[in-house]
């Protein structure tokens, strides 16, 4: 009986470990089970993984673990994908990325944006969409998403934004709408963007900006519209921006520029209007631009600059004029920068016009003897004239057809001294030191027409510059007068102006 008993404990102890061994294998095969569907999954959503060689979509990020990604670069093959794709879904395993861009290779694969994916982000923060083809910015296309500080959408052949398209974007400071199609720039495209500092529309087709399209963005500063095809502008184009800093019009097709055009932009430091097809500026065209220290309007078709141009900009450092049809640019038209030039780190660019030899032109000898400033020197040297063959036969001595003919359309030796003292009209006194920041406004070089018969202005001594008859018979050819006494007192201006021609001697004797 016991050893019935004995028996009967061993069976059931066997038994028991057999149950319990069965257990464990089949806990065991049900956590590989799990296991492996959970890593299948994770393989086959991870956008940050994708092994499938046929996705629409593959994404390039800095980490690939599920949820660590903060950077994502997507680019899209295949044409035809759509909102319902299964592709979006796996987009779901990185929701705290900070950082997405589409890049689409090939015409049409995507044709919308894919705020489905966008709008489940925690973190977003800046969005590149580049050669999609979106076509139009429907409205409230972009809104309500609270981290995004950069929106590029380049080369996506937009061609019309409407009304709100991008609205209630409070963290929001760089958009970028480049390389598209836009036409025009309507009323309330921008509206609720509290943050916004810059907004570049460049390389579109804009032709108009309706009054008051900027009206929204308080705090904008930087505004790039270069290289559209902008006719007019109103001073109610720019309504509401008065914390503009830059305007850039480069390569539009404006021809002219009314009163008071640019009368709103108060804090407006450097306005661009390089290669547009200007003819005519209004006197009062940069009234109210107390604050503007750059004006470039290089590449334009200017003949002649308004003597009354430069009173509501006197704050002007750097001026570029060059690759024009200027024809004069007397003493009065840059008097009220006159200080600034002597003063401060500026630039005066003149080359490349059609300026005429004639004694209007005796001040850039006299500014340039007197600038410490060498790219200023370098410009002055740099302008150049054609002598009137009228004024060189009635006006000038034989000595001075030989200067003409001997003087070279570069940069040449200044020719002009008073003996004794190299530093003609010199100002006297304790002058602060000019010009200390040389490189403070680098300049694009550009290419200068050749103009035949062209001579460096610092090439001619100021006494052999031929006077008009009409500056003969009425104001003076240097522009001096009992007004400008203080620019021009010295001891070496004396010296300099007794030395002048008979003419021009007694065109100041009829003056004063």
């Amino acid at each position: 009986m016991e050893t019935v008993v004995q028996y009967l404990l061993l069976a059931l102890a066997l038994t028991s470990v057999q149950i319990s061994y069965t257990e464990s294998r089949l806990n065991e095969k049900r956590r590989d089970k799990t296991e492996r569907r959970y890593h299948g999954t994770q393989v086959k959503d991870n956008i940050c993984e994708l092994s499938n060689r046929e996705s629409k979509v593959h994404c390039y990020c800095e980490s690939t673990d599920i949820k660590t990604a903060k950077r994502a670069d997507c680019w899209v093959f295949n044409g035809g994908i759509d909102e319902s794709d299964p592709i979006w879904s796996s987009f779901n395993s990185q929701p705290y990325l900070e950082r997405l861009t589409f890049n689409v290779r090939s015409d049409g694969a995507l044709k919308f944006i894919p705020f489905h994916v966008i709008h489940r982000m925690k973190r977003l923060q800046k969005l590149y969409i580049h050669y999609a083809t979106l076509n139009k910015i429907e409205k409230r296309t972009f809104s309500n998403i609270t981290t995004l500080k950069e929106i590029t959408l380049m080369n996506n052949k937009i061609t019309e934004l409407d009304f709100s398209s991008f609205t209630n974007l409070p963290s929001l400071v760089n958009l970028t709408i480049k390389e598209n199609k836009v036409t025009e720039v309507q009323r309330d495209v921008f509206v609720d963007l509290p943050s916004l500092k810059y907004l570049d529309l460049s390389s579109n087709s804009i032709n108009l900006a309706h009054d008051g399209c900027f009206e929204h963005l308080t705090v904008l500063n930087d505004l790039v519209l270069e290289v559209n095809s902008i006719t007019v502008l109103t001073r109610d184009t720019f309504r509401g921006l008065a914390n503009l800093t830059r305007l850039d019009l480069r390569s539009n097709k404006l021809s002219m520029l009314g009163d008071l055009t640019f009368t709103e932009l108060w804090n407006l430091n450097e306005l661009l209007l390089d290669n547009n097809e200007l003819k005519f500026v209004s006197e009062r065209a940069f009234d109210g631009l107390a604050l503007l220290q750059k004006l470039s309007m290089t590449g334009n078709k200017l003949k002649s600059i308004n003597e009354g141009l430069l009173e509501g900009v006197r704050g002007l450092e750097l001026l570029d004029l060059r690759n024009n049809e200027i024809e004069h640019f007397t003493y009065e038209t840059v008097k009220p920068i006159l200080e600034n030039l002597k003063m401060k780190t500026s630039v005066l660019y003149l080359s490349g016009n059609r300026l005429s030899c004639d004694c209007r032109l005796s001040w850039i000898q006299v500014l340039r003897n007197e600038t410490k400033s060498e790219p200023l020197r370098s410009a002055l040297d740099d302008v150049t004239c054609a002598l009137n063959t009228a004024d060189r036969a009635e006006n000038t001595p034989n000595e001075v057809n030989q200067v003409y003919n001997d003087a070279k359309p570069s940069k040449s030796e200044h020719l002009f001294e008073v003996e004794g003292n190299g530093d003609v009209l010199q100002q006297d006194g304790n002058e602060e030191e000019l010009y200390e920041d040389t490189n403070q406004y680098k300049v694009e070089p550009t290419v200068q027409p050749v103009v035949a018969n062209q001579v460096a202005v610092v090439s001619m001594p100021v006494e052999t510059l031929p006077c008009p008859r009409e500056l003969r018979n009425g104001e003076d050819s240097l522009m001096l007068s009992s007004k400008d006494e203080s620019y021009w007192q010295s001891s070496t201006s004396t010296r300099y102006i007794s030395s002048l021609p008979l003419v021009v001697t007694l065109t100041l004797l009829s003056v004063f």
